[in-house]
């Protein structure tokens, strides 16, 4: 199996999880309103090594409605974006746990 990566930040308004090297994996985060599972947006069927000429760097709108020249929410569904390498999930409160199930690669 292939190396994955997930980065975790929380706070007090929010839970930010990065995934990235792989796209064949689904989250359950438990917070204070219960427990939500996100996968990856749909058209995620292709390999994370995309085109070179694909930029993580492209604008578009981020946290919170705000510009941000980083990439963002452009093709999200439900707290989940696309990533250079990955994707993003933002849940709307400070996560209690989380688990990270992959799939298997047979």
């Amino acid at each position: 199996m292939d190396e994955i990566d997930i980065d975790a930040r929380v706070t007090g308004e929010r839970t930010v999880i990065d995934v990235s090297g792989t796209r064949d994996v689904a989250v359950v985060v438990r917070s204070a309103s219960g427990e939500r599972i996100y996968l990856p947006p749909e058209d995620f069927n292709e390999p994370v090594s995309g085109s070179p000429y694909t930029s993580p760097y492209q604008g578009g709108s981020g946290v919170d409605g705000e510009e941000s020249p980083y990439g963002g929410e452009s093709g999200s569904t439900r707290g989940v974006s696309e990533t250079a390498d990955g994707f993003r999930i933002t849940h709307p409160e400070a996560a209690t746990e989380f688990d990270v199930y992959r799939g298997d690669d047979e």
